[in-house]
């Protein structure tokens, strides 16, 4: 039992991160394999994940690739494609509930936008209006469980004449519970969410439903009066979401119900009257993550509702291509540093590099003022790399613990640049290939120094590695962030020196046309 829930456990941490990425541009999963004796290419990815991959995304392996690699399990992740057909975002679970038959079910992630877009007609709306508390309506059972809902007391084993349905659920609390209040409060966030998101319905706990017999729950008044203030908190708590301008709350009437024998009272039945919403109750916040600002964080409920709303949505960082980046510090101040630039980028397999000060100006983000350049190196074969060049700093020199601090720093900075960039080119660019980005932070000091390099830390499959078309298109992609292809130089240069001239003393972009030499 303990194997299963760990397995549970583990691949639910997996597809959270599948999710974020999905969410973020895409990225790689890294998880450390326990088993010593676990082998993909013979054992596969395990039941669990299997089985829960194409419950949140259409055709995963679309945009996942799997590779172990040694004692680590790699799942490499695609960005969702931008104006597809679907859902805006990937969810692991909505929490957003609607009554089917008998049961309270949550609606998947394919109906949300349909159940959503429904509360926002006018019409659908005026037709399902809830029904004033106390009315008599014209449904069976929903007259039998008012009926019930209005009586001042109850009969210990007497029979009640109404079965669970779409307006009607009912609970009997386990006999060795003197006082169920964590039974209840677990049953509400469902049942209200659904309840309120179809017509209505109502709610007996201490109602046997298989005898059809009233037996209630004992419980001090005392206790009575602290589980009424619980259950409004609950409700009051539960996430909505409006499209209306009235902003009202649940609605809801929540009483206690004696049960008497041979005239005493013995327990109580607790009975919860759900009206419709307005618009949509959730049961809690939609499972759902993405990355901002370096950090995994979980949509809110309106954050999620509007980008499901509009599935052709983009995340936060936006392309900003302001005139001003391009009047930064000239690189002339910086010309102690040619050699070792040289020596980094000389070697470099034939393609393209594109230069800028900073990608993060390039891309809305904050500029690092410790970092001088930044080079994008694209080459057929190989896999997109960002080449960053750190300042010296004398205070720096010598001290590990200050150097390892910086790298650190950087190591997040450029994480979420390298996100940034995958976003852009998904969702302004429309480049859609496997796309897996290499990050090298070199810093220059006396002697150089490198402070972080991803292509010691993953390997990706091989369809990440540039082809002659995904070389093309990408260029083109980076133009169209760029604004032209002014910052682009063609590898290998016939005349080094007159290209680290222009690398030097240039501002933020440099000027050469983009040619075969």
């Amino acid at each position: 039992m303990k194997d299963i829930q760990l397995r549970r456990k583990e691949a639910k941490s997996i597809l959270q991160a599948v999710c974020t990425l999905l969410n973020s541009g895409g990225g790689v999963v890294k998880a450390h394999i326990k088993n010593q004796n676990y082998s993909f290419t013979r054992d596969g990815m395990g039941l669990d994940l299997v089985n829960s991959l194409p419950g949140i995304m259409h055709l995963p392996h679309d945009y996942l690739d799997f590779m172990q690699h040694k004692d680590y399990f790699f799942v490499f992740v695609k960005p969702l494609k931008p104006n597809q057909k679907g859902p805006g975002i990937t969810t692991l679970k909505t929490n957003l509930y609607r009554r089917i038959n008998s049961i309270s079910d949550e609606v998947k992630v394919a109906n949300a936008v349909q159940l959503l877009k429904s509360r926002t007609d006018p019409e659908e709306k005026a037709e399902s209006r809830p029904s004033s508390p106390g009315k008599i309506v014209c449904n069976e059972t929903l007259n039998e469980c008012l009926s019930l809902f209005n009586r001042d007391w109850l009969a210990y084993e007497e029979t009640f004449c109404f079965t669970k349905s779409i307006h009607a659920e009912v609970k009997l609390t386990p006999k060795e519970k003197i006082f169920p209040k964590e039974k209840i409060l677990e049953l509400l966030p469902q049942t209200v969410s659904a309840f309120a998101n179809t017509d209505g319905g109502f709610l007996f706990i201490g109602l046997d439903g298989k005898t059809q017999q009233i037996i209630g729950f004992e419980a001090e008044k005392s206790n009575l009066v602290l589980l009424e203030s619980e259950i409004e908190k609950c409700i009051q708590q539960l996430p909505v979401t409006h499209f209306c301008g009235e902003k009202e709350k649940i609605k809801y009437t929540c009483k206690f119900i004696e049960v008497r024998k041979s005239g005493a009272v013995c327990a109580y039945v607790c009975a919860l009257r759900v009206e419709r919403f307005c618009c949509a109750v959730f049961a809690a916040e939609p499972e759902s993550w993405h990355v901002e600002g370096g950090c995994v964080k979980r949509f809110t409920t309106e954050e999620w509702v509007k980008r499901q709303m509009d599935a052709t949505a983009v995340m936060p960082g936006k392309v900003i291509c302001c005139p001003e980046a391009l009047y930064m510090k000239p690189f002339s101040q910086h010309e102690g540093y040619e050699h070792l630039v040289r020596t980094e980028l000389g070697s470099l397999l034939k393609g393209t590099l594109v230069i800028s000060k900073s990608w993060a100006l390039d891309l809305g983000l904050q500029e690092k003022q410790e970092v001088i350049w930044d080079v994008l190196h694209i080459s057929q074969g190989s896999l997109l790399t960002l080449y960053v060049f750190v300042q010296g700093d004398e205070n720096l020199e010598g001290n590990s613990s200050l150097l390892g601090e910086l790298g650190a720093e950087l190591k997040g900075y450029y994480k979420q640049i390298a996100l940034t960039l995958k976003q852009m080119l998904l969702n302004h660019c429309g480049y859609t290939a496997e796309i897996g980005i290499i990050v090298k932070i070199t810093y220059l000091g006396h002697k150089t120094m490198c402070l972080y390099d991803t292509s010691t830390k993953i390997r990706y499959p091989q369809k990440y590695y540039l082809s002659a078309k995904a070389v093309k298109d990408l260029e083109k992609a980076l133009v169209e962030i760029l604004g032209s292809y002014e910052s682009f130089y063609s590898l290998p240069r016939r005349n080094w020196d007159s290209f680290m001239s222009a690398f030097l003393n240039v501002g933020s972009y440099i000027v050469p046309v983009l040619r075969n030499v």
